[in-house]
């Protein structure tokens, strides 16, 4: 075991929903900060104050970074619905959001779509808040979201369910018209 001059932060998130206009999304506001400085093993340490506060949880999310002189190590731990999208790999800072509706884009190739910044509506977030996963519900009017962050602009295109009905339906009234291919 290798003992090391460590500074541990660990920061504490409360999940709130965002609503602008037609859409709603879960974003992390930061509730606390601790810090310290000890000497030990990073990666014991990291998962011994890992499991000590899960037990002693004071908010819905966490995040601890351990730093020694060489490395830095970082463990996230939270309340997750595992059936909702991730949206980024860590918490990360949002700026703005940008909501595009539809008939606002135009088809580019191999799946790409083509938006001008002046077709964004965006709406700029005044608490400083972070994004990482949960639920992203909008309007039927609303082809896609952007996340502009911290690090980098996200652009989220939305599945609207009564829109996959209706190319799902399309589909098989296509496969039922088809003439016979000779099978």
């Amino acid at each position: 075991m290798v003992v090391q001059r460590l500074k541990i932060t660990i920061y504490w998130y409360k999940r709130t929903t965002v609503s602008l206009n037609e859409v709603k999304f879960e974003v992390l506001r930061p509730v606390g900060k601790e810090e310290e400085e000890t000497k030990g093993d990073p990666l014991n340490t990291l998962y011994k104050l890992g499991e000590e506060k899960l037990k002693k949880r004071k908010a819905d999310f966490f995040i601890i970074t351990i730093e020694t002189p060489e490395s830095r190590y970082v463990l996230g731990e939270g309340l997750k619905d595992r059936t909702t999208r991730l949206l980024y790999n860590m918490p990360t800072r949002l700026l703005k959001v940008g909501i595009i509706k539809m008939g606002k884009t135009k088809s580019g190739g191999e799946g790409y779509f083509i938006l001008r910044d002046e077709n964004i509506e965006w709406h700029d977030i005044k608490e400083e808040a972070y994004i990482y996963d949960g639920p992203l519900k909008v309007g039927e009017g609303i082809e896609a979201i952007v996340f502009e962050t911290s690090i980098d602009r996200r652009v989220v295109r939305v599945q609207h369910p009564s829109r996959q009905r209706q190319a799902s339906q399309s589909r098989d009234q296509q496969n039922q018209s088809s003439p016979d291919s000779g099978i």
